[in-house]
């Protein structure tokens, strides 16, 4: 595991950790966020996978960075649902209208992913989008993050799914707690 630094944002919809190698909150040096990549490249059992997916908007840096360290080819999801044939799309539950979901595009039966996010807190997220994906018949039993909850409930969401999680950092549970169970 490595360590980074995080930001706590409490004045959206819902509370959340922000990695500060994500870009999203202040300039970013893309050196910093490569040895969480290293760190996760190796952890991850990548046997027979054959794309990265990074779930909007925080996931893409991190799967784009993940896709170029382990050869893998990248697809993004977006929140724009594409008018074709084979889309995919599943809900991410914070998200307020006019946001309806995330939606895939380009994967096919049979594929197999590994899903890499930015970060993880409760798990819902990452459990609505595997099971979209196995329900298209495409392989998904691991993702790797930049950051995770060290929380047993979530821990426990993703492991009744047969979900591996791969963190290449945790926060503290009296972070999660702060700002979770409020």
């Amino acid at each position: 595991m490595v360590t980074l630094p995080v930001l706590e944002i409490i004045d959206r919809a819902r509370a959340q950790l922000a990695p500060l190698i994500d870009g999203r909150y202040g300039a970013m040096d893309p050196a910093e966020l490569q040895p969480a990549i290293a760190w996760l490249a190796r952890e991850a059992d990548l046997d027979g996978v054959k794309y990265v997916l990074g779930i909007p908007e925080g996931g893409y840096i991190p799967a784009y960075a993940f896709a170029v360290a382990t050869g893998l080819r990248v697809v993004l999801a977006s929140v724009f649902q594409p008018n074709v044939p084979g889309v995919l799309s599943f809900i991410e539950e914070h998200d307020k209208p006019p946001i309806s979901g995330k939606h895939v595009y380009g994967l096919s039966a049979g594929d197999h992913v590994i899903v890499v996010e930015d970060e993880i807190t409760t798990g819902r997220t990452i459990v609505n989008c595997v099971r979209a994906l196995r329900g298209a018949g495409i392989r998904c039993d691991q993702v790797a993050t930049i950051f995770a909850a060290d929380d047993s409930e979530m821990r426990a969401r993703l492991a009744a799914e047969g979900i591996r999680l791969h963190a290449a950092s945790l926060c503290e549970s009296d972070t999660h707690d702060r700002l979770y169970r409020r």
